[in-house]
């Protein structure tokens, strides 16, 4: 197994013992043409702190609250959520499901997206 892999793994077997909150969600991002069309996936939602511990770095806000998606062939994105939380220093399952609209952010290449938690997306 190569060492790229084998970090890759790591970090997602970390994040996975340290997420707060994951839920299957329905996202879309912003293209040139306008909003993508929509996937349903799993979100890992975590704070800024957790995904720095996970990752051996400080590269997030520890304050931040962040919606990861997995989408297989190694690749993630990591999005700060720009949409204000209750979540404060630890992410759970309330601070994300009551929100009234859609989860707004921008991933780590400034990619808009929405994540809708709820059962009606727009």
């Amino acid at each position: 197994m190569n060492r790229k892999l084998l970090i890759i793994l790591f970090f997602f077997s970390t994040l996975i013992a340290s997420a707060k909150y994951v839920q299957t969600c329905t996202v879309k991002y912003m293209t040139q043409d306008g909003w993508s069309k929509k996937y349903v996936v799993d979100v890992t939602f975590l704070t800024g702190s957790e995904l720095n511990e996970a990752t051996n770095s400080y590269k997030y806000s520890f304050y931040s609250t962040y919606a990861v998606i997995f989408w297989g062939n190694e690749k993630a994105s990591v999005i700060k959520l720009t949409s204000y939380t209750l979540c404060g220093s630890e992410v759970e399952k309330s601070c994300i499901t009551n929100t009234y609209t859609d989860l707004k952010g921008k991933d780590q290449d400034d990619t808009e997206w929405k994540i809708c938690v709820s059962e009606y997306c727009y």
